[in-house]
C-alpha cells in the first residue's frame, strides 16, 4: 500500500500496527472491517456524507442479482491484465471494484468512496485483504501520491480533473461509466413530464478520449422486492410518488439499461495544459 498519502499533510503513509501513518506522526487506524478513513473532519460537508445506508443495501442487493452482469464483464474486457495499480473511485458497497479485482490476479486495487457505510460494506466482502484496500476519502483530494495508478475507474461518480491528472501515470488508463441515452428510459417516463437526455461525460481535462462503447439490453425486473431495490438506488428515486412507488412495486418494470463507458488517456504532461 505504498500508494497511499496523509490527507493532512500529503506526506506517504506507511503501514503499522493499528493502520498507517506518515513522518508526521498523523495516525490512521484500520477498522475491524479492514478499511481506512481519510476523510478529515473538516473536509465532511455533513456527518455522515454520500449515499444512505438504505440505498447502498438496495444497490448490493440488485447488482448482486445479476442484472447489470454484462457491464461488470465488460469492465473486466477493458481494464488490461497487466494492471498494477487501480483506484475504483466511488465505489459503494464494491460491487464494480471486487469484479475488477476479480480479473486482475496480481494488482493492487483501491476503492474510495465519502460514504462510510458503502466502504464498511465493501471492506467486509474483499477478496483479498492484502492487496484489495478501502478507504472513506473525498475524489476530490484523492489520498494518493502522484501517478500512483496504472488505472482509474468511475462508475456513476464525481470527481476533480486535476487530481485524476496527478494521480494517474502517464500512459495510464481513465474509464468513466455513465448512463447513456435510454437508461431506463422507460421508468423516467413514467417519472418525468418531460425527458431531458442524459448528458455524456465531458472529457476531462488533461485527457484524451482513447476509446468509447456502448452497452444496451433489456431489463426485466418482476421481483417486488427486486424493483424495489432498483427503485431505491436510482438517482431519481426521491421524484417518485408514494402511489407511483407501490404500483411500481407492484407491476414490476420492463425497461433497458443503457451504458456509455468513455476510455481516456492523459495528455502527456509536457503538452497538457491543467
Amino acid at each position: 500500500m505504498n500508494d497511499l498519502r496523509c490527507p493532512l499533510c500529503k506526506q506517504s503513509l506507511q503501514l503499522n500496527d493499528q493502520g498507517l501513518a506518515c513522518n508526521n506522526r498523523h495516525q490512521f487506524d484500520r477498522a475491524k472491517e479492514g478499511y481506512f478513513n481519510l476523510l478529515p473532519v473538516q473536509k465532511k460537508n455533513s456527518k455522515e456524507p454520500g449515499d444512505a445506508k438504505e440505498q447502498l443495501h438496495a444497490r448490493r442487493q440488485f447488482l448482486e442479482a445479476g442484472f447489470f452482469d454484462s457491464l461488470k464483464e465488460k469492465l473486466q474486457e477493458i481494464i488490461p491484465r497487466n494492471t498494477q495499480t487501480l483506484l475504483d473511485i466511488g465505489c459503494g458497497e464494491g460491487y464494480f471494484t471486487r469484479a475488477m479485482a476479480e480479473s486482475l490476479d496480481e494488482a493492487q486495487v483501491y476503492g474510495v468512496d465519502i460514504a462510510k457505510a458503502g466502504v464498511r460494506l465493501a471492506a467486509k466482502s474483499a477478496l483479498n485483504k492484502d492487496r484489495h484496500c478501502y478507504a472513506v476519502a473525498s475524489s476530490f483530494d484523492l489520498p494518493f501520491v502522484d501517478h500512483s495508478m496504472d488505472v482509474i475507474t468511475r462508475v456513476y461518480a464525481p470527481s476533480k480533473d486535476a487530481e485524476l491528472y496527478r494521480v494517474i501515470k502517464p500512459g495510464g488508463l481513465l474509464v468513466i461509466v455513465a448512463p447513456a441515452e435510454n437508461h431506463l428510459i422507460a421508468l423516467r417516463r413514467r417519472i418525468y413530464a418531460e425527458l431531458r437526455p442524459h448528458e455524456p461525460p465531458a472529457r476531462p481535462e488533461g485527457f484524451e478520449l482513447a476509446g468509447e462503447h456502448r452497452l444496451s439490453g433489456d431489463l426485466s425486473v418482476a421481483d417486488e422486492d427486486m424493483t424495489a431495490a432498483l427503485l431505491s438506488m436510482t438517482p431519481f428515486a426521491w421524484r417518485l410518488s408514494e402511489s407511483l412507488r407501490q404500483q411500481l412495486e407492484a407491476d414490476g418494470l420492463q425497461d433497458c439499461f443503457d451504458f456509455g463507458i468513455s476510455v481516456f488517456r492523459p495528455i502527456p504532461r509536457w503538452t497538457a495544459d491543467i
